[in-house]
């Protein structure tokens, strides 16, 4: 299954819009978040999803690695 990037960004969008402060600048938090909060059956997107979704929260609160 592939995912088009926009997809990708639409989506973790949406979910730190409805969710902001449930996800943190931890990897595997929001790959326990996404799991529960998207209905993403494959690894690859889930995978694809949570690292956008950290980076986003990385990126916005000023802690870029």
């Amino acid at each position: 299954m592939q995912a088009d990037p926009q997809d990708i960004i639409d989506t973790g969008d949406r979910l730190l819009s409805e969710y902001p402060e449930l996800f943190t600048e931890q990897y595997e938090t929001n790959t326990r978040l996404v799991q529960r909060l998207a209905s993403v059956d494959s690894f690859r997107i889930r995978t694809r999803l949570t690292g956008y979704i950290t980076r986003k929260k990385r990126t916005r609160d000023g802690s870029q690695r």
